[in-house]
C-alpha cells in the first residue's frame, strides 16, 4: 500500500472503489462456479463424468489465486491511468467469464466424448486472465520498486515470474487438447512445480523489467506519482 499513499486523494479513492469493483466481480464468479453443476437426473450421473468435478475445483482454485493476485496488483503498484484501467477491465472481464466457460464445457459433453472447442475455451479464458494479470503486474512492480522495502521486493516480483511460467503452461496444454484431447488438462499439475523452480531460479526482476528508474534531486529513486 505504500505506493498508493503517493497517490493525490482522488486517484486513491479510485483506486479503493476499482478494488471494490474487483473484489465484487470475482466473488460472483466463484459463486456461478458451482451453480453451472446441473443436477444430477439419475444416481449413474453423480460421478457419471468425474472429470467435472476436477475441472470444476480447479476453476475454483484457479479464480481464488487470481483474486489473490488481483489484490496484489491494487495493492503493488496500480495507479488509475487510462491503459492500466482498461488492462483492468480486460483482467475482470475474462475473469467474469469462467462461468461461461465452464457451463459451455458441461453442456457439450455428449457420447463421443468431450469437445475440444469448449475444452480450448475454458483453457483460453484462463489464458486472457494470466496476460492481462501478468502486464498489470509489471507496470506495477516498475512504479513501486523504489518505496518497496527489501522483504517486500521478492512478494512483489513472485507474481510477475509466476506469470511468464503460467502463460507457456497454458499455452502448450492449449496445443495439446486441440491435438490430443481433453485429458491433456492434466497439464495444469505442472504450474506448481514450475513456479516455485522459477522463483528460486530467478529471485529478483531482470534489468529490462524494472526499466529506467526515476530519481530526484537527490539521486534517491522517485516512484511515480510522487511530486
Amino acid at each position: 500500500m505504500r505506493y498508493r499513499q503517493t497517490l493525490p486523494l482522488g486517484e486513491r479513492h479510485l483506486v479503493g472503489r476499482l478494488e471494490s469493483f474487483g473484489d465484487i466481480v470475482v466473488g460472483f464468479s466463484m459463486s456461478q462456479l458451482a451453480l453451472q453443476l446441473e443436477i444430477p437426473k439419475t444416481p449413474q450421473e453423480v460421478f457419471g463424468h468425474p472429470l467435472k468435478y476436477f475441472v470444476f475445483f480447479s476453476a475454483f482454485a484457479l479464480v481464488g489465486i487470481f483474486w489473490l493476485r488481483f489484490h496484489r496488483i491494487m495493492a503493488i503498484g496500480f495507479a488509475p491511468r487510462p491503459v492500466d484501467i482498461g488492462l483492468l477491465f480486460g483482467l475482470l472481464s475474462f475473469i467474469a467469464l469462467v462461468p461461461y466457460s465452464l457451463v459451455t464445457y458441461f453442456r457439450l459433453i455428449g457420447p463421443a466424448g468431450y469437445s475440444r472447442e469448449s475444452v480450448a475455451l475454458y483453457l483460453g479464458d484462463f489464458l486472457g486472465v494470466a496476460v492481462f494479470s501478468l502486464i498489470l503486474s509489471i507496470r506495477g512492480l516498475r512504479r513501486a520498486w523504489s518505496v518497496l522495502d527489501e522483504s517486500d521486493r521478492p512478494g512483489a516480483w513472485r507474481p510477475v515470474i509466476a506469470g511468464f511460467v503460467v502463460i507457456p503452461v497454458f499455452l502448450v496444454a492449449l496445443v495439446a487438447v486441440l491435438a490430443a484431447g481433453p485429458f491433456a488438462f492434466g497439464l495444469l499439475v505442472l504450474i506448481g512445480p514450475l513456479v516455485r523452480f522459477a522463483v528460486q531460479l530467478v529471485p529478483r526482476p531482470w534489468p529490462f523489467i524494472l526499466g529506467p528508474q526515476r530519481t530526484d534531486a537527490l539521486g534517491t529513486l522517485e516512484p511515480e506519482g510522487v511530486s
